[in-house]
């Protein structure tokens, strides 16, 4: 889930919702994995240029420190991710979201036969960012390639370029395993959301409008990109569609096609 707009306090989206990012890590109605509970993470922008990162192993639900710090954390843009391991130990580490200065990045989703393939997919992380790899997952091999492929002054073409990369290596082995993503990704000002798959069967991505509770949206701008909707009025919450991503600035959105 990644939030953008006025202030609010963390609590607000990842607790007080009716399909709150914690309800959702209990029971996903739209994930393949309906208890997400190998760990969680949470980044927020606010004065300093890098966001603040929290993020531990318990079940997001079952954590009274996140519980806690979430009604006194405000930020205007933030994310939050809860895990459900694919193959990757359980550790601090491999949580999301992940950050390299003032970037972040969350993903659900999977590289195929990532344990065949990881070696090989490392190799292509330039040395600068391979010295920020933290843990052992896709997802960060997949953020610090798009680092490599130059994220920071492209956003778009960077990510395209990575996930080209990927394919490319899944397609000349012949891996059956598909490359699936729903992804997120920020420098503190603006969101860019993405959601590919080889297979056509990538994980689910939303843009709209919750109620915020203390700030109530009137003018359709839209404040949250989220895996599932966080409530039941469907008519302030579209779907995010197939080899297409999304750019978020200033509450106006765009949904183009990914040119992959």
């Amino acid at each position: 889930m990644a939030y953008a707009g006025a202030e609010i306090y963390l609590e607000n989206l990842l607790f007080l919702q009716k399909n709150s990012l914690i309800s959702q890590s209990l029971k996903a109605t739209k994930s393949s994995f309906v208890t997400n509970g190998d760990g969680f993470g949470v980044a927020w922008y606010g004065d300093r240029k890098s966001p603040g990162l929290f993020k531990d192993v318990l079940p997001a639900w079952n954590d009274e420190n996140l519980k806690e710090l979430s009604r006194h954390i405000k930020s205007n843009l933030f994310f939050a991710h809860v895990r459900a391991a694919t193959g990757t130990s359980v550790s601090r580490m491999n949580c999301h979201p992940y950050a390299f200065e003032n970037w972040s990045f969350m993903h659900n989703g999977h590289i195929g036969d990532w344990h065949i393939h990881r070696r090989e997919i490392e190799s292509l992380i330039s040395k600068e960012f391979y010295a920020h790899r933290h843990g052992t997952t896709d997802s960060e091999a997949l953020f610090l390639l798009a680092l490599t492929m130059g994220l920071i002054n492209d956003p778009i073409k960077g990510m395209s370029l990575a996930i080209e990369k990927v394919q490319k290596i899944l397609e000349h082995h012949k891996s059956s395993d598909p490359l699936r993503l729903s992804a997120a990704l920020s420098d503190g000002k603006s969101i860019w959301g993405f959601r590919y798959s080889t297979d056509h069967n990538s994980p689910s991505l939303f843009y709209g409008t919750p109620d915020t509770h203390e700030v109530h949206l009137k003018d359709g701008r839209v404040s949250t990109i989220a895996s599932e909707p966080f409530d039941d009025d469907l008519d302030h919450w579209i779907e995010v569609k197939e080899s297409s991503y999304i750019t978020w600035t200033d509450g106006k959105v765009s949904v183009s096609k990914l040119s992959i």
